[in-house]
């Protein structure tokens, strides 16, 4: 299953689009885009954060800097309407454990939304399909500094349109895009629905701003993308929190590889809105017998806008190459 999972890493590097703007276009076009909302615009917000990270080898003496993330994003309302367009310069293909030079500026997000009812949104364009919970987070938000290898999978983007619903406790959302085929005759179709079955959603991964009251979420996911590599996808997550306490589990059924990676992670707030410590276990149930613990510490200076994070990643396999130790230590700013 590793190889699997990694090969679906470098499928969605090869599948979202080229990040071929140079930056004078970019910055022109961002530019364009902030003129236009400001006209009859409820309201306009330019964002981003920036990530950076230096990754060692425990086992040989070697390790390098890098930037994980440097984002833009340019939020706009006009009524019920929305655009958003969410860019990046950073290392191509963003793998764990990479390192390298800054890369161009390019589009990740870029969707219109339409506020149908006080219910239900829908909208059109290039965004993350709605898989697992964890890869639907940004980057800037992340206990560890690198997402789970299965929250890695599906946090690539794709063209197309999706339909979201609230209902209360249940939360659900059907989409279709381009799928692996890009604008073949094959569309990726998926649906995703998330129960808060107790207590009140988390707003972060982890145990950080939790109530003392338990809280549980649940969610599952289908997905068939007829590929090679993401054909018929069923997956499930759970996050639960009370008080200093977090924890979380994903577990994910990939039709084509007939095999099940799962992955549990648990978290503790030692000083509150300040230090928590975490570990999470990995498994690719593959034929090497891969898994990663990663151990990790966050010190946030203001939560997760601005924090310290340092990880040491333990992989075991029975494949050499796969059998190595990391550490990491990053920054994460925000604005």
């Amino acid at each position: 299953m590793m190889k699997i999972v990694l090969g679906a890493l470098a499928l969605t590097a090869a599948t979202t689009p080229a990040l071929a703007n140079n930056w004078s276009t970019t910055d022109r076009d961002l530019a364009s885009l902030s003129s236009s909302l400001t006209q009859n615009a409820s309201g306009v917000a330019v964002s981003g954060f920036l990530r950076s990270s230096y990754v060692g080898w425990s086992d040989a003496d070697v390790g390098g800097f890098s930037i994980d993330d440097a984002q833009i994003w340019v939020n706009g309302t006009v009524g019920n309407f929305g655009v958003t367009v969410q860019t990046e310069a950073s290392d191509s293909p963003n793998l764990p454990f990479s390192t390298g030079s800054l890369g161009n500026l390019g589009v990740l997000d870029a969707y219109a939304t339409w506020n149908a009812t006080e219910m239900i949104k829908v909208q059109m364009g290039q965004f993350r399909p709605a898989v697992l919970g964890s890869s639907l987070r940004n980057e800037n938000s992340l206990l560890f500094i690198n997402r789970s290898a299965l929250g890695q999978t599906f946090a690539y983007r794709d063209q197309g349109v999706q339909a979201s619903a609230s209902f209360g406790m249940i939360n659900a959302a059907v989409y279709l895009q381009n799928g692996d085929d890009g604008v073949g005759e094959d569309l990726s179709v998926g649906a995703r629905a998330n129960a808060q079955i107790m207590g009140t959603a988390s707003a972060n991964e982890g145990a950080l701003g939790a109530s003392g009251d338990p809280s549980l979420a649940v969610g599952i996911a289908f997905t068939d993308d007829k590929g090679i590599l993401l054909d018929q996808v069923i997956a499930v997550d759970a996050n639960f929190t009370m008080g200093a306490l977090g924890f979380s589990a994903e577990i994910v059924d990939f039709d084509t590889a007939n095999n099940t990676p799962f992955n549990v992670a648990g978290s503790f707030v030692i000083m509150p809105d300040q230090l928590e410590a975490a570990i999470r276990y990995e498994d690719f149930d593959d034929a090497d017998n891969t898994s990663w613990i990663t151990v990790g510490a966050n010190w946030y200076l203001q939560g997760h806008a601005a924090k310290w994070q340092l990880n040491y990643i333990k992989s075991d396999s029975d494949n050499a190459a796969f059998d190595t130790d990391h550490f990491q230590v990053g920054l994460t700013v925000s604005m």
